[in-house]
């Protein structure tokens, strides 16, 4: 199963930096504003048990692949769009275009900024011991050709809840965080019995500047 909590990791993250940017990352940055910044992109593939569906088209019952304990029935979908003001989408909140391949993805997705997604790093396994890091996907700006877009167009975001948090695939390889029906908060980020909580933005913005530093050498 993956990993440490982030109470954990935090703690092996201390261990291996220096106090004041230990510090520092632990402020939870959030990039949320007016709408939804958090979910998963209508026309995202998921995998379940009847093979690679539309995102959209997945209903509570339906069974779907994860990460950590294989099938897993979907307990509540949610709909909403990415931004609901009056004026253009603010730039914290554009989608994150992901190009084929940049994080296993088998075809381009789009990535909401909060939404926490898995990703192999060697500085989290030498920092904590496991090679996996849920971080948000707003940290991955600048990785493999991943950046910001501006929506011309009405963009339906697809919430599914499981009756725990799990971590599924979409669009190939690419693991996606998905909330409990039990919901979020700031407690439950620091409980240690959580291992699905993201690091917080500079841990994760660290993390992926050691991605880009591996792939350039």
């Amino acid at each position: 199963m993956f990993g440490l909590s982030t109470v954990k990791r935090a703690a092996k993250w201390q261990e291996a930096i220096d106090p004041e940017m230990f510090f520092a990352a632990q402020r939870f940055e959030t990039v949320s504003g007016i709408g939804q910044a958090e979910g998963i992109v209508a026309g995202t593939r998921i995998a379940t048990s009847m093979g690679w569906r539309p995102v959209e088209a997945i209903a509570a019952g339906d069974m779907v692949m994860t990460f950590d304990h294989g099938l897993r029935p979907v307990m509540a979908v949610h709909r909403a769009q990415l931004f609901a003001g009056r004026n253009a989408c603010p730039r914290h909140m554009m989608p994150l275009a992901v190009p084929e391949g940049a994080l296993g993805n088998a075809s381009p997705m789009l990535l909401l900024p909060e939404q926490n997604v898995l990703v192999e790093s060697d500085l989290a396994e030498a920092v904590f011991g496991d090679p996996f890091a849920l971080i948000p996907a707003a940290a991955l700006e600048g990785y493999r050709g991943i950046g910001r877009i501006t929506p011309h167009q009405r963009v339906e975001i697809v919430v599914l809840q499981f009756a725990e948090d799990e971590v599924i695939y979409a669009n190939g390889t690419g693991m996606m965080h998905c909330s409990s029906i039990h919901g979020s908060s700031i407690t439950a980020m620091l409980d240690e019995a959580s291992p699905y909580s993201a690091l917080p933005m500079d841990m994760a913005r660290a993390i992926v500047a050691q991605m880009i530093e591996a792939e350039a050498l």
